[in-house]
Parts: C-alpha cells; structure tokens; sequence
C-alpha cells in the first residue's frame, strides 16, 4: 500500500509531500520531531504573550537543560491571528483553545481548529487546519490532517490521520505492541512487524500506532491494533479490535468474532 492509496488527489494538507517522502506510509513519523522544531523554534524573544488566557511552564531537568515546555490554558481563548508560544508551539489565526486544554512542545497545530477543554497535546504533534482535538482526547508523536475530528475521548499515538478522518468516541490508536518479560525489564522493545504481499515487513518502530486514509471513518469504542494501514474511504464498525495489516481503500470492516475482522467492497475501488 504506497501513499497514493491513502491520501486522495485534492487533499489540502499543507505538509502533504513531506508525509509522501519515504518507501513506508508511516516513514514521515521518523522525520516529524525534526520537522518540527525546523518550524516551531526559537527562543523565548520575540514569544506571544498569553494575557491571563494560559500558562506556559517550561521545565528543567537538574543540569538545567529544558525537559519539555506546556502551555495550559486557564481561559478559552480564540485566536485573532497565529500565535507563537515560546520555542516549540506555533498555533494557527482562528483556532478555539477552550480552557483545560494542553499543548506541549513540539506543536504545530493549523488554523480554524477547536482544541477543547481536557484535550491533551503531549507533543510532537502536527495538525491541518479545521482539525478537532477533543475532550479528553491525547494525542503524541502524530499527524492529523485537514479536516480530521478526534473528538472524545480518543487516543491518537504514534499515528498518521489523512483528510476528514473521523474517529468516533472512545477510539484509540494503539501504538505499542505486547511484550516479553525482557522487554519490559530493559525497555528494549522489538519493532513493530506487519505482514505484507511479500512477507513480514519490519517497520523499524518500537512505537507504531496507524495510519488511516482520507475520508476513512472508525465508530465509536473502536481500538486499532500497532501496525494498522487503513485506506481512504472506509468505514470501520464501531467496537471493532482492528489487527495489523494492509485494509484496501473503500471497504467496510467489520468484527466476525475471536478477535477477527472481515473486508467487504464499499465503494468501487480507487
């Protein structure tokens, strides 16, 4: 499954042809810190200034060496132009930051986006314009793309969301693997394998959540296993345990029981 099975000719993202680089779907995950902080750096001069609507903590390991920078908002505020927020975080003109919400460092999240009260951005994070990060939704080390709603209570880690996905309530994107009693005691955790046309692919992450196509849709209480590569346009049954693997663009999947799914045509394939 290559890039053009997943995201649609006409899709708006901005940072579209840097996701298209590389052999694997999920490859840009391996780039997007460095992406990044390319994008979102700097130093503290020249940051915008919150007024009374968030906090922005930055703290210090013993050495004195920066751990992570947060900004949590104590007001909802929506955003007349973009708004840079120290070194790390960039956000978009007219983009809803409700109160309770957090973002940490590296963010770079669009325009016209709604950031709701409990949503949790733990960083490294790219988002499109007129995205929806919800209510108690986490979201670490992905992409959402254009369009795209995780609005309650969805998990969203290690992941690549195309255009208008939508994620019904409590979906969560898995993103590590069981592991043997030496991988938990060394934390040396074996990357995450998926099974292709042509044998077992390695994908060289010890973390790999999904990567979902355009105008895919995933109902409500839905968990996608580690390795999941969905296509555009499918629709994913809710309370649906979607195992690793390739998923044809334009079908609907379904649970058949022990943990097995089934693929049916949809739509005409692409």
């Amino acid at each position: 499954m290559n890039h053009d099975t997943l995201f649609l000719p006409g899709n708006p993202f901005a940072h579209l042809e840097a996701i298209r680089v590389g052999e694997r779907p999920w490859s840009f995950l391996d780039r997007l810190k460095g992406y990044l902080l390319e994008r979102t750096g700097g130093s503290d001069e020249g940051a915008d200034q919150l007024d009374g609507y968030g906090v922005v903590d930055t703290v210090r390991r013993p050495d004195g060496s920066v751990a992570e920078i947060a900004l949590t908002m104590t007001r909802t505020l929506i955003l007349s132009r973009p708004l840079r927020v120290g070194p790390g975080i960039v956000i978009g003109a007219g983009t809803m930051l409700e109160a309770g919400a957090i973002v940490k460092a590296p963010s770079l999240i669009g325009d016209g986006c709604e950031i709701r009260q409990g949503a949790y951005i733990r960083g490294e994070v790219l988002v499109g314009n007129h995205v929806v990060v919800g209510h108690v939704t986490e979201v670490k080390s992905a992409v959402l793309m254009d369009g795209t709603a995780a609005g309650h209570f969805a998990y969203v880690g290690d992941a690549i969301l195309g255009a208008r996905v939508n994620l019904g309530a409590g979906t969560k994107i898995a993103n590590l693997q069981f592991r043997n009693v030496a991988e938990i005691d060394t934390g040396a955790i074996a990357p995450v394998r998926i099974r292709g046309t042509g044998g077992m692919i390695d994908t060289g992450r010890a973390k790999l959540g999904a990567v979902i196509g355009d105008y895919t849709e995933i109902g409500c209480n839905s968990v996608t296993a580690p390795g999941a590569v969905v296509g555009a346009r499918c629709w994913i049954y809710p309370n649906t345990t979607l195992p690793k693997g390739f998923y044809r663009g334009g079908a609907l999947i379904r649970p058949v029981g022990a943990g097995k799914v089934e693929s049916i045509d949809r739509l005409p394939p692409l």
